[in-house]
């Protein structure tokens, strides 16, 4: 993601903020001016208002980004000339990449193409602190190790680094790469955060083509990496 990407993603994210707190806070000073003047409570009452409103307006003010990856307008699809298999690969970052070479191996069923993006792991509040700089040399480390261990493996494979948005990174390469199915890889469900939020439910009703999970081993934080255990189909 280019700098200025970067830039207007961030200026879209603010703007989002501004209007949720905007409104909350527009409907909570109708309500205090209603208490007010026809309830007229206790400087007690006014306490409890008071932190019944900061706790809306924390709320106003995180919903948008709380939900901001998961909200995606899809592409058109785009549409192949022939008959041939194509597989999209949408890998978690975290994934061991030998693990994920392995199950990406086991699930080819005859596709004589594969395509793997890696979106940007990057937590809801980062880019309000630093940029992503870290993220998505990770993101691309991963990617290129992922290519690279298919293509000696006599897979022809290309790949890409997508957004922080799982979602739109998957209908983004739809729109270019035409697949005939989709991949989902991650590791486990307590270390990625893409299973806490259904993204494989969300991302079976944006495209029409069919959609398959694979749980693989993460890659080890620390020490060599891990041999691959297998991998589990959804």
């Amino acid at each position: 993601m280019t700098s200025i990407e970067r830039l207007a993603r961030f200026v879209v994210d603010r703007s989002t903020v501004v209007a949720s707190f905007g409104s909350v806070a527009a409907a909570l000073g109708v309500c205090a001016l209603i208490v007010a003047f026809a309830i007229r409570p206790p400087a007690l009452g006014w306490l409890g208002f008071a932190i019944v409103s900061a706790g809306l307006l924390g709320l106003a003010a995180l919903a948008p980004l709380a939900f901001e990856r998961t909200r995606v307008s899809a592409r058109p699809p785009a549409v192949a000339g022939d008959r041939e298999q194509r597989l999209l690969v949408i890998a978690d970052s975290h994934c061991s990449e030998i693990a994920l070479c392995d199950g990406i191996i086991a699930r080819l069923a005859g596709a004589v193409a594969v395509h793997v993006v890696v979106p940007i792991r990057v937590s809801h509040l980062h880019f309000m602190a630093d940029d992503e700089s870290a993220e998505q040399r990770e993101a691309a480390q991963c990617m290129r190790i992922a290519v690279r261990l298919l293509q000696q493996r006599g897979v022809s494979t290309s790949g890409s680094v997508g957004s922080d948005k799982p979602l739109e990174s998957m209908t983004d390469a739809l729109a270019s790469f035409a697949a005939t199915r989709v991949l989902l890889v991650t590791p486990p469900k307590d270390e990625s955060y893409w299973l806490e939020r259904d993204l494989l439910t969300k991302a079976r009703t944006l495209t029409g083509v069919p959609v398959i999970h694979v749980v693989v081993p993460s890659t080890p934080k620390d020490g060599p990496p891990a041999k691959p255990r297998g991998a589990a189909c959804v």
